[in-house]
């Protein structure tokens, strides 16, 4: 099997319809963090004479950012497990195949079987590959996020969620240079 796009003019289900869409969450969060820094800036300005309020407003340009990514980040993280599923269907369904099995036992090196590891093991049915460099920035930002969620209180920062992004549109770069064209 190899990694198909489907006949043109259609993009849905290619790697590069998946890249365009996490690029569009992407420029969302941007778009969110200008407006609050804009916002911000003119409440600061508004309270220029009250030293007491311009203490109070001080940090709350960090808290609404933070809280921002506490929930950009791991909805990234989902929106790639989604779209990876989709997107696996939708390759099998080009190469006559059966949808494959998301629960389905595979093997994993630690033993515990993450969605990363049934990504790679779709990606060796089709002989497709993703450098490693890319799947570790994004096992490691999955093994922070369900720590966050299940573990610890853990706060992200703008950075793991930059570094998730960037691996995500790495990854569907690197799949987009793979497909096939078919008529």
């Amino acid at each position: 099997m190899k990694l198909k796009r489907p006949p043109y003019p259609a993009v849905v289900g290619t790697a590069g319809y998946f890249f365009i869409q996490a690029g569009h969450r992407e420029t969302a969060i941007e778009h969110a963090i200008q407006v609050i820094g804009e916002h911000a800036a003119r409440a600061r300005e508004s309270f220029a004479g009250d030293p007491v309020m311009v203490e109070l407003e001080a940090p709350m340009e960090t808290w609404v950012i933070e809280s921002l990514i506490q929930g950009a980040w791991p909805r990234e993280y989902h929106e790639w497990e989604k779209a990876t599923k989709n997107y696996f269907e939708g390759q099998h369904k080009r190469n006559g195949s059966s949808k494959p099995d998301w629960k389905a036992k595979i093997q994993s090196p630690s033993g515990a079987v993450s969605h990363v590891d049934r990504v790679r093991a779709q990606l060796m049915l089709f002989g497709a590959s993703v450098s490693e460099a890319v799947f570790s920035k994004i096992d490691s930002q999955r093994l922070l996020i369900n720590a966050a969620k299940h573990e610890d209180e853990y706060f992200a920062t703008e950075q793991h969620y930059r570094t998730l992004v960037e691996a995500i549109a790495e990854f569907w770069n690197e799949l987009a240079q793979q497909e096939e064209f078919t008529v």
